[in-house]
């Protein structure tokens, strides 16, 4: 019984020692740049290492390290391309020691096996590639300004192509699964491409190819003068910039905010002043202004500093503004709307005033929108006639101020009647008048006020 429980510690022992021989070993690659995993897995469940040198800026050789916690035999060997296997001599040697190293190591696979001290057999085996990644070239096609050229600009994108003579173009590296040697696998090391302009966040762009033509693509080109940054980089650290001055040919204009009448901004007519902040390239203004009427300037009709236009006809839902310019090239751009409302024509009175000099309601004035003719009459209860006014310019008309036309005088305290004829602005006009009587609702057309003092 002591015997075999013995041989089971002997037999658990030996397991534990060739698995920590296998566990503790690994292989390693200093000043290596990168390094990935392989596509297929080892005899021993893992994923064998693909170590990655960078060759630029400067050419450099491969190496591998490897670590054993026992003295032990170290034999190397070099995968063959050419028989797609690994040679069966080892291209070196390393006896009694608990540590290997190789320098200036080329591409390509290799193998190193480990032999205990007093074994004849190897315990374990590892296996590790070296990708010498030749980098690649990046340089932008620009005119003699160091400019992108103009057959490269459009309204819509912009187009920015590589230079023919310095292709840009991914590397690769062939490697192969040991367990099935005639299965070739590939590790891709694509390039990404990002593009910043000006002080905008840096993004990635995609490669566009036309033939043996490659090319990054902004389909946003700005309206405004630019460099452009672009940046392009593999999987392993290598990364190559370039940039390039964009002149635009995008028309851009800001339009200010339209200046109305400070009193009854809504009510017909409405002079609009407006104004705009056009860049460099904007060669055609085109005012549009909701209703069908537009005005349009160019060189041989240069825009003024400040465009005046006024609407007549009432749109409670209001008229859509804009301003559309355009380029040389023939690129547009078109303002946001800008609303313009004009109200409906109403007209409505108190039933009181009191011109006695101080304070306020000082004149006897209807509440007047969107009226383009007027003419108002008051009556004393007798059916004299103490007040007339006729007429359009009824932003400056101030109202009957109770006094007697002609004469100067006051009008005594009392109830006086009015009479009021007009016409809006809209199509067909709104009357105001004793026709109107009939319209529903009815229209206000005349009635009494009281004056005190």
């Amino acid at each position: 019984m002591v015997k075999f429980i013995v041989f089971r510690l002997l037999c658990i022992s030996v397991f534990l020692f060739c698995s920590m021989v296998h566990v503790l070993g690994q292989l390693t690659a200093r000043n290596a740049n990168g390094k990935t995993a392989t596509l297929y897995t080892n005899t021993y469940g893992n994923r064998d290492t693909i170590f990655v040198f960078n060759q630029t800026p400067q050419p450099k050789k491969g190496n591998l390290s490897l670590r054993q916690p026992v003295e032990s035999t170290f034999r190397w060997y070099r995968f063959n391309y050419a028989g797609q296997k690994f040679e069966d001599n080892p291209f070196a040697t390393i006896t009694n020691a608990t540590m290997t190293m190789q320098d200036t190591l080329s591409r390509g696979g290799y193998r190193v096996t480990v032999t205990p001290a007093g074994e004849s057999t190897p315990s374990v085996a590892y296996v590790a590639w070296l990708y010498m990644n030749p980098g690649f070239d990046f340089k932008l096609r620009k005119d003699d300004n160091g400019e992108v050229m103009w057959t490269n600009r459009s309204c819509l994108f912009t187009n920015f192509p590589f230079d023919r003579n310095t292709p840009t173009a991914p590397s690769s590296f062939v490697y192969y699964d040991p367990a099935g040697l005639d299965r070739p696998l590939t590790l891709a090391n694509t390039i990404t491409f990002t593009m910043k302009r000006g002080i905008d966040a840096e993004i990635v762009v995609l490669l566009n190819t036309q033939g043996d033509l490659q090319y990054l693509r902004d389909n946003s080109p700005p309206h405004e003068d630019m460099r452009y940054a672009f940046r392009a980089y593999d999987l392993f650290g290598v990364e190559r910039t370039d940039d390039i001055m964009y002149r635009t040919i995008l028309p851009y204009v800001t339009l200010n905010n339209p200046i109305l009448p400070e009193v009854d901004p809504t009510s017909a007519p409405v002079p609009v002043v407006l104004t705009c902040q056009p860049n460099d390239v904007v060669s055609t203004y085109a005012w549009r202004f909701g209703n069908g009427d537009s005005i349009v300037y160019d060189a041989e009709n240069p825009p003024p500093e400040r465009v005046e236009y006024t609407y007549y006809t009432p749109k409670r839902s209001g008229y859509q503004l804009e301003l559309s310019v355009t380029s040389l090239w023939g690129c547009t751009y078109t303002t946001p709307q800008v609303t313009i409302t004009v109200d409906d024509p109403r007209l409505e009175a108190a039933n009181v005033f009191t011109p006695n000099g101080y304070g306020d309601n000082q004149f006897f004035k209807p509440y007047i929108v969107s009226l383009r003719q007027f003419e108002i009459t008051i009556f004393t209860p007798a059916g004299k006639r103490v007040y007339h006014y006729k007429g359009n310019d009824l932003r400056n008309w101030g109202g009957w101020d109770g006094r007697i036309e002609n004469t100067g005088k006051e009008a005594a305290v009392g109830v006086y009647f009015y009479e009021i004829k007009a016409l809006g602005w809209d199509e067909p006009p709104t009357r105001f008048d004793h026709k109107s009587r009939k319209q529903i609702p009815p229209q206000v057309f005349g009635g009494f006020v009281h004056l005190y003092r």
